[in-house]
């Protein structure tokens, strides 16, 4: 039984008979009934697609629809013969959207047994890979069929679905947008190709493509090529006009852009919007996504210092910490020049606490391989000559740089540099200078003499300060006549000692006092000098020193009798 067959389930059947016997007389004679049950199933295919209309390139969906109307079981495998310039698509196949790995149309596709008033449905994907000269894709579907009698018998059958017609456009411009490459960085330079290709049979005219500029890089101005023709001129968000193109024929549009930075998605994105005409039809496509995945070796570096203030003689250690903030595995080499007026502390370099026998920072010190999310510490130290001039080098500024390499998943090798912060020691200490004057300076045993002292802080920084050895040999202090600045200070129980208190930075102290020679004084010449002993405190560091004045030299006058 096939779809317009009669449905009856029973076929009923009588015979009669027509006779005249010898008398003349005519009659009818009926036989008995019979009654036959017909079976069979009641196929029909139904068959669609998803579009009416389609261009070179596009995708097709069939859809055909088994369906079962009679009384009996039937099994159903469906063919296809596909139409010129379509390509089935292997492993589309679905049955009731089960797939059905390995079938094809052509092949057969196996529906099984579909059993009274029940549907199955077949789908499969082809793709239109050119154009036939009717512009017209026209199929149908044939199914093959098979069911049991009751007694035993095997019938077979064929059907046809209704035909399906797509009608094909005779025009197709083809858009494919990619990037230079797949993995990119910030600072990198990445190039666009839009390849526009005519896959159809007519000509196109008034071609304009507009291609956006993804989020986190900016387009280099002058870097379009259409056509291998430069546009300086030209940029890609205002559109890029390319006339017409020929059949067969295709035109690519390059241009570039910089990466600035790593936008929310971690990615670079944009598309081509591209409008051309057909015999003065206006028609607007859009291409493919391009996408490039941005990566980040996100390598930075950190100084600190353990002194913002220091004196002469003092170390300052150094600590860097280099940190791989990225996703990217890094070789690292970190480099430091060893500030100005200072020196280098052998042996000092410890790298994660690991002693780097040898190592020195300018010439750079090899951190190995950094995994992302992974930090190394680097410390150093270096000296302040004691002998350092303060009014030439009043500050010790240093900064490092880390250099490192990473390989990208296209297999380019990337070499950047990071910075650090620059950290600043104050170099502070008091300088102080002595000038001490007598006079007379040719005396008799018993005279007594002026003394002048004048005292400095040269420096940056106040000291305490007290003066001693203020006489020569055989001389003697009056402590009563000694006066600071103008002011008496006499010195009731004077040990040998002058105290003088803080003296700030760029200060002077003058002082004045007398001494008397010795009459019991031996040889010609008394030479003396002033000492100065100063101390001071920075950042609860205690610190202590000494000056000397210039000499002077009494000449002791011999008394002749």
């Amino acid at each position: 039984m096939i779809p317009g067959s009669r449905t009856q389930p029973v076929v009923t059947n009588q015979s009669m008979v027509l006779f005249n016997s010898a008398a003349g007389v005519d009659g009818i004679v009926y036989s008995n009934t019979v009654n036959t049950p017909v079976v069979g199933p009641v196929l029909s295919l139904l068959k669609s697609t998803d579009k009416l209309h389609a261009s070179l390139g596009d995708t097709l969906v069939y859809t055909i629809t088994a369906s079962n109307n009679g009384n009996t079981d039937a099994l159903l495998t469906v063919f296809d013969i596909l139409p010129e310039g379509v390509s089935f698509i292997s492993n589309s196949v679905l049955r009731d959207g089960v797939p059905l790995p390995g079938a094809t149309p052509s092949s057969g596709i196996p529906l099984g047994s579909i059993a009274p008033q029940n549907q199955v449905s077949i789908a499969f994907q082809v793709v239109i890979i050119s154009l036939p000269s009717s512009l017209v894709l026209q199929n149908k579907a044939l199914g093959r069929f098979s069911f049991s009698t009751p007694e035993g018998r095997i019938v077979k059958g064929d059907l046809f679905s209704n035909s399906v017609q797509v009608s094909l456009r005779s025009y197709q411009l083809s858009t494919s947008l990619s990037a230079s490459t797949p993995t990119s960085f910030i600072g990198d330079v990445v190039t666009y190709t839009l390849r526009l290709t005519n896959e159809g049979n007519s000509l196109l005219t008034q071609i304009n493509a507009i291609i956006s500029i993804p989020d986190g890089a900016v387009f280099i101005p002058g870097s379009v090529i259409a056509g291998g023709i430069y546009n300086p001129d030209s940029d890609p968000l205002q559109g890029i006009l390319l006339g017409s193109l020929e059949t067969n024929l295709s035109v690519d549009i390059t241009f570039r852009v910089r990466v600035t930075e790593i936008p929310p998605s971690s990615s670079l994105t944009n598309s081509a919007v591209v409008t051309y005409s057909v015999d003065e039809d206006p028609i607007t496509i859009e291409s493919n996504n391009a996408v490039i995945s941005l990566v980040q070796a996100g390598v930075t570096i950190s100084k600190k210092v353990d002194h913002v203030t220091a004196a002469p003689g003092d170390n300052l250690r150094y600590e860097l910490t280099v940190t791989n903030n990225g996703n990217l595995a890094v070789n690292a080499v970190l480099t430091d020049a060893i500030p100005s007026g200072t020196l280098f502390v052998w042996d000092s370099v410890l790298l994660n606490g690991v002693l780097q026998k040898g190592a020195r920072p300018a010439e750079g010190i090899q951190l190995g391989t950094l995994r992302g999310g992974t930090t190394a510490v680097v410390v150093f130290q270096v000296s302040i000559p004691a002998a350092i001039n303060i009014h030439e080098i009043a500050a010790v500024q240093n900064h490092a740089s880390v250099q490192y390499t990473f390989v990208l998943p296209d297999g380019r090798t990337v070499r950047q540099t990071s910075r650090s912060n620059t950290v600043t020691t104050l170099v502070v200490t008091p300088v102080i200078s002595l000038v001490v004057h007598a006079k007379p300076t040719i005396v008799e045993a018993g005279e007594r003499v002026q003394c002048w002292i004048s005292l400095t802080n040269n420096g940056n920084w106040p000291a305490e300060i007290s003066l001693n050895r203020l006489t020569p040999e055989k001389c003697f202090l009056d402590p009563n006549s000694i006066v600071i600045d103008g002011v008496p200070n006499p010195q009731s129980s004077f040990t040998g000692t002058l105290p003088l208190g803080i003296v700030n930075a760029a200060s002077m102290v003058n002082i004045h006092y007398f001494i008397q020679v010795s009459e019991q004084v031996m040889g010609r010449f008394l030479r003396g000098s002033v000492n100065a002993q100063y101390s001071f405190n920075m950042d609860g560091r205690n610190y202590s020193g000494e000056s000397q004045s210039n000499s002077f030299v009494l000449t002791v006058d011999e008394i002749s009798e």
